[in-house]
This record gives C-alpha cells, structure tokens and sequence, in this order.
C-alpha cells in the first residue's frame, strides 16, 4: 500500500515537473533558477569536479580548459605574450590597475592596458589621476584602437607594458600626449615609467574559482548542444595578481613619483567576441588595512548571464575565493547609466563583506575596431566593512551604435560628453 502510494506521488512530481514552464529571463537576458535547477546543479557538479579530479592526475592538459582545468600548467608560459590564433578575433590582454589606499580628499590613480589583436593592432589606454590636476587621458580616449604594436610585445604608440620575471615582475611604460578631462582641448607630454612587483600569487580563473559559483552559473541555464558548444567556443582563460607599483612620471615639466598599491589581469584565448557579452561590472579595491579585492558580476548569455567572480587577498599574503556576490546587473545601471553611489555585499572565506562604493571620476572608453564594448571606467573611493579605501570600478556594456565621426575629427565638445567628471 505504502508503496503504490510512493509511485503514484513520484510520478505525479514527474507529470507536475513535465508539465510546468520555466520562468523567463529577467529583461529577457538574466536566467533565474527552473524547474530542473537542482537536478542540473548535481549533475554539473559531478561533471565539473571529475574533470578537475581527472586532471590534477594526469601530466598536461587536452586542450579542453575551464570548469576546473588549467589552460596552461607553466606560469612562465602564461606570463608572456600568448601567440595569437588565426581568428580574425584572437586577442591577448593584459591590464594594470592602481590607487592609493589613503583617505584624502582626492586620490592618484594609474591605469594601463593594452588588448593585442592581429595584423599590429591592440587596444591600448592610458589613464592618471591626480590630485588638483584631474583625470589624464591618453590622447585617443575614448577611442583606443592603437596601430604599429610589434608582434609579441604589449606595446604601441607610446605604450608599453613588458614582463621581466615570470607572476613576479613587469616593466611599464607610456610616452606621449594626454588631455586633461576637465579641459579637453588641453594637451599635455607625459613620460612615465614603472616597475610592477607581485605580492600575492597569481589566481587562475580557470581552476580558483569558487566551485559552487560556476556550478550555479551553469545550471541556472537553458542545456542544449549549441549552449555546450558554445560555452567550450566561448571559453578564455583569465588569472589575477595582487602587487605593487613603484613609479615616476613628469606632465610638461613637473615630476611624481609614487609607491601604489596596484591590480593586474591577463586574460587570452582563440577569441574574444566583445559582441556576445551582454554586461559585466567588476571592482578592484585597495583598503588601508592591506586587504586588496577583485570582485565582480558578468552576464555573457551565450555561457552564464549571471557569473560571480573574484578573490580577496588578506595582509597575511591569503587568497580567497569570492563566493557570492549580490549585486544585480538588471538593478544597477542596466539602462546604461552606471551608478555612482551605491552599495553591495559579497562573502570571501568565512567573511561577508558590505561595500560602498563613491565614484570620483569617471571616463568612458570603447573597445575592438567597430566599438562593440563601451567600458565606463570608474575611479572611486570604497568603504568595505567600515574600513576605507581606493580603487577602480568597470561596468562594461554592449555597444551597438558604431564608430561615430567625431572621434577621427577629434570633436572637443563630443569628448566633453562622452568622458565627464562626476
């Protein structure tokens, strides 16, 4: 009796679950959880840690990364510039960040970046800022597809960023005309050189990630063959480091030299199809306590429109794992207008931490030949559990509206628009 009982439940649950839809995505983008969410998160789960289980007891990779398998296992492979595909969209991207920890009014600033494409062409920027001087801008922001970039270096008009130890050391340099946000007419000669040194080993998205954060972003997702084939097609590898920054530069004839906390990325693969990421927005933070944060949310649909990501690095020289963030894409700035005073949590270790966050400057630059991103780059102050910081904020958007004239007729007035003080 008990038994026919059991049966007739079970296979009504099957018909309920058969019969019952799925919600839509919110906006039509970002995935909730459906009926089979549970079922899908244990099956992927098991998928994901046999191929990490599988790999850490074989020599080598098939060339199948993520999901808990290095792209590549020599870091002195890794920390150089990768050899390009023959994808008209193959890229190899490396990015520098960094801030005071200090609680001024104003706070200084550096960022360099250099995305390498093909045929000579990388996107390259350069940023400074500075107390009662502003926000510098290289002198093609807010376009920054640079010409002449010489085959494996990350290098070009006036740019240059050169590893010299394997995850330890990188040389960094930039020479040319910047403009003054504030007065855009207004150029400037910057000579500026730096050495960056590690303080944190490098963390690998490919296998550091918090298990249960990709686990969720993947099953939270419609399964299909094309959706498979896709998150392998789509696949780039990405690692993050923790360092410091010792730098000199002069602007005209005045000269600094400054001693900063500071952030990189280096991220590469078969391509990089700016077109498919729908949003992303990630935060970088020094806190004067020496606790140093990456931590950031990404919708790309084609694999996960909901990806929480990041790493804590302690003073004590510890990484760990971001593992949840709740900050909202569809809450924050999904119209295209990016918050500049806001707040959200996210937990790391045993730790949950509350972040506020209070732009002070803010640049808009656009990203591949056609301007398929538009990257809002934000230079903030942060306040995470009460202890104060700096650091830099990216909310990144689609951009489907082209590669307007103004920028090849270098319009002043447009960059006014486009590139604004908060």
């Amino acid at each position: 009796m008990y038994f026919f009982i059991f049966v007739v439940s079970f296979l009504l649950l099957i018909i309920y679950a058969v019969k019952k839809k799925d919600p839509e995505p919110i906006f039509g983008v970002y995935s909730v959880p459906g009926k089979w969410y549970y079922l899908k998160y244990i099956v992927f789960a098991c998928i994901y840690y046999f191929r990490k289980y599988v790999k850490s007891h074989a020599a080598g990779t098939d060339g199948s990364a993520g999901q808990g398998v290095k792209a590549l296992a020599d870091p002195a492979t890794m920390d150089c510039a990768q050899m390009l595909s023959d994808h008209a969209k193959a890229f190899d991207a490396i990015f520098f960040i960094s801030a005071t920890r200090d609680e001024n009014d104003k706070g200084i600033y550096v960022i360099s970046g250099c995305e390498r494409r093909s045929m000579g062409m990388c996107n390259g920027l350069f940023y400074i800022g500075l107390p009662g001087k502003g926000l510098l801008c290289s002198k093609k922001i807010p376009d920054t597809v640079l010409f002449g970039a010489p085959i494996g270096e990350f290098s070009a008009e006036g740019i240059k960023m050169e590893p010299l130890e394997p995850m330890k050391k990188w040389a960094l340099s930039y020479k040319g005309k910047m403009w003054y946000q504030n007065e855009p007419t207004k150029l400037v000669d910057v000579e500026f050189t730096g050495e960056w040194s590690a303080t944190s080993k490098y963390f690998d998205f490919d296998t550091d990630l918090h298990p249960p954060a990709i686990i969720r972003s993947i099953a939270r997702e419609k399964w299909s063959r094309r959706y498979f084939e896709g998150l392998k097609t789509a696949h780039q590898s990405h690692y993050e480091q923790f360092g410091v920054l010792k730098c000199k530069f002069k602007i005209e004839q005045e000269s600094f030299e400054f001693t900063l906390p500071s952030f990189r990325d280096h991220s590469f693969g078969h391509k990089r199809d700016w077109s498919l990421m729908h949003r992303y927005a990630f935060h970088h933070m020094f806190l004067t306590d020496g606790t140093s944060i990456s931590v950031g949310v990404i919708c790309q649909p084609l694999t996960a429109s909901t990806m929480e990501a990041g790493v804590v690095s302690l003073p004590n020289g510890e990484l760990h794992p971001v593992q949840w963030v709740d900050l909202q894409l569809y809450q924050h700035g999904e119209g295209g207008t990016a918050p500049n005073d806001y707040a959200f949590r996210f937990q790391a270790g045993h730790k949950v931490y509350t972040a506020q966050v209070v732009v002070e400057y803010e640049s808009i630059h656009y990203v591949s030949s056609e301007w398929e991103a538009r990257m809002v780059e934000r230079f903030c102050r942060f306040s995470v559990n009460g202890v104060a910081g700096r650091g830099v904020s990216e909310f990144h958007y689609r951009h489907t509206d082209g590669r307007p004239d103004s920028v090849a007729n270098n319009d002043p007035e447009w960059y006014r628009k486009m590139c604004h003080k908060v």
